[in-house]
């Protein structure tokens, strides 16, 4: 008798054939009408929808490569704010687009079969239903008080930072099988060579390099590409099969120079960061070692191990020569990280006018640091559940790379701890946890990581099929 699937392929076909003459037809008339960026948008969506509904969990892969390559889109969403943070309006990205096509693709797929897709429970997910509720309940009051001046930014604001969990859900909802799991994350090690490719072609052209579609950010570009050295470093440590080592070593090696050109210092700081952590996590603690001392020694010594512009770009951060810059412990900082400390001093200040629940997302101005905005939009209960976020996701990772006896899961497992204390490190100085190009990698690979005890107990007898989907009823978090 045929099941779910057989039916799927072979009447969805035609059920997707009217859909899709449905939205041509449509797009025709409209076509004449609206901008061409927004037709795309639109038509984007559309197909997205297609795959993720016919190929399920493959999707996803398309999210992955659309992390880095994708432009923004403008919203078209005013917010009637004329300065602060917001005053640009809601700010959209293709990707936005496509993460909303593949939800949409899996809930007509799931209508389509009857199957219900639990999602693993793990000790993180309520940690972050406590966090969004702190930040939506203390965004709702700073628009009844007014600090918020445009409710529908705020909202727009929560919304896209949740975005980042939303990708985290869809990995726990439906991602089953261990191969899914390596493939995706080979996929994103993939993606991270691509940009790499791209950084390269962009020396010489720009000062500081960035990431595609993402101009004036190497901040960020610098972020993220710490973060998934760090999951290519876990690997090379801990698998030691030959090709895998090799690839992720190269992988490595070809980064280091793209890193250093993005001339971002918390990049740099989020890198020593890792270095610690992997020296805490990591059994090759000698060799590690022994690589930080012949680093230092050459240092000592004179050799040119770091370009000129690198140098001076850390040594620029205590030359400060203006009479207004900021100066800490008698060291004149620069105006750059001068005009932070102002800002961080104001978030005190503005945090102070509510402490409990803050401001409200929108509610104060720019402030280029993560804890310091916490504190002032969402107050001590925002910045609390943020922490208690991340205290259990830290937690449970750190169990996962402590009882997996996979080689390539405890690698990845080793190289996010190291990542997110390099993101949290990052984030001194920048909105690094909800900065797309760093937050949606991280938390792709969260969901991937706490997948990792369920698709292993499931690895012996269960198909080896990425669209594959067991009865919920086993595991899911109702």
């Amino acid at each position: 008798m045929a099941g779910p699937d057989s039916n799927l392929n072979i009447s969805s076909k035609a059920l997707l054939g009217f859909l899709l003459i449905g939205v041509i037809l449509a797009l025709g008339r409209l076509g004449t009408q609206i901008q061409l960026h927004v037709l795309a948008a639109i038509m984007t969506f559309f197909l997205v929808m297609a795959v993720s509904f016919v190929r399920g969990t493959e999707g996803l892969y398309i999210i992955i490569f659309a992390m880095l390559f994708s432009p923004e889109i403008s919203s078209g969403i005013a917010t009637g704010k004329a300065t602060g943070e917001g005053s640009e309006g809601v700010i959209l990205r293709l990707e936005d687009i496509i993460i909303l096509a593949v939800a949409g693709g899996w809930m007509l797929r799931s209508a389509y079969t009857g199957r219900r897709h639990g999602i693993i429970h793990t000790h993180v997910n309520s940690a972050i239903w406590i966090y969004m509720g702190a930040s939506f309940v203390a965004t709702l009051l700073g628009s009844i008080r007014g600090s918020v001046s445009s409710f529908a930014s705020g909202i727009f604001n929560n919304l896209k930072y949740f975005e980042y969990f939303l990708l985290y859900f869809m990995i726990l909802a439906h991602v089953r099988t261990k191969q899914a799991v390596v493939r995706m994350i080979w996929a994103m090690l993939t993606a991270f060579f691509l940009v790499l490719l791209y950084a390269y072609t962009r020396i010489g052209v720009h000062t500081r390099l960035t990431a595609p579609f993402d101009p004036g950010q190497p901040n960020t570009f610098g972020g993220y590409i710490v973060l998934l050295m760090c999951v290519a470093a876990g690997i090379a440590l801990a698998d030691k099969r030959v090709k895998t080592r090799a690839i992720t070593l190269f992988l490595l090696a070809f980064a280091i120079p793209p890193l250093f050109l993005t001339l971002s210092r918390a990049s740099y700081l989020a890198f020593a960061a890792a270095v610690i952590m992997f020296l805490v996590f990591s059994q090759h603690r000698i060799l590690i070692s022994a690589i930080l001392v012949g680093a230092f020694a050459a240092m000592l010594l004179g050799l040119p191990l770091l370009p000129d512009r690198v140098e001076d770009r850390i040594a620029v951060t205590f030359q400060g020569y203006r009479e207004h810059d900021e100066n800490i412990a008698g060291i004149k900082l620069d105006s750059s990280a001068s005009e932070r400390i102002r800002a961080y001093k104001r978030a005190i200040q503005s945090w102070l006018d509510n402490p409990l629940l803050g401001n409200g997302v929108t509610g104060t101005h720019f402030i280029d640091g993560q804890y310091p905005r916490l504190l002032a939009e969402t107050g001590i209960v925002g910045l609390s559940a943020f922490g208690y976020m991340i205290a259990q996701l830290l937690l449970s990772v750190r169990r996962i790379y402590r009882t997996t006896e996979d080689p390539f899961f405890k690698g990845t497992a080793m190289g996010l701890i190291c990542g997110i204390a390099a993101v949290l490190a990052h984030a001194l100085t920048a909105n690094s946890f909800i900065i797309i190009r760093i937050a949606e990698p991280l938390w792709l690979l969260t969901g991937l990581v706490l997948l990792m005890p369920s698709v292993t107990e499931h690895a012996a007898h269960e198909p080896e099929d990425a669209n594959y989907y067991p009865n919920p009823e086993q595991t899911p978090e109702s």
